[in-house]
């Protein structure tokens, strides 16, 4: 692997940007998502990303998606408690 240049990332984790909203939605009830009826995003990424390459070499990811928006979701809290502790 040395030398080589590798996607690193879980292809379960290949989502829509709608896809990952309702995966949040999941955790986060409360979320909201929003979608403008005219206009065009101004992110245009939205592509899959191929780690077949890292895959080839055995590698399992260790994490999972939704762990991910687990520990996301954690950070989040502590930071908004940080900040009205500090009010």
């Amino acid at each position: 692997m040395k030398g080589e240049p590798y996607n690193v990332g879980l292809s379960e984790a290949n989502l829509s940007k709608m896809e990952l909203c309702e995966e949040i939605k999941k955790q986060v009830p409360a979320f909201t998502i929003m979608e403008a009826p005219i206009g065009k995003d101004p992110d245009q990424r939205n592509y899959i990303v191929s780690n077949e390459k890292l895959e080839a070499t055995g590698f399992k990811p260790t994490h999972s998606l939704q762990w991910g928006i687990t520990e996301l979701i954690k950070g989040y809290q502590v930071i908004r408690r940080n900040q009205y502790s500090n009010v």
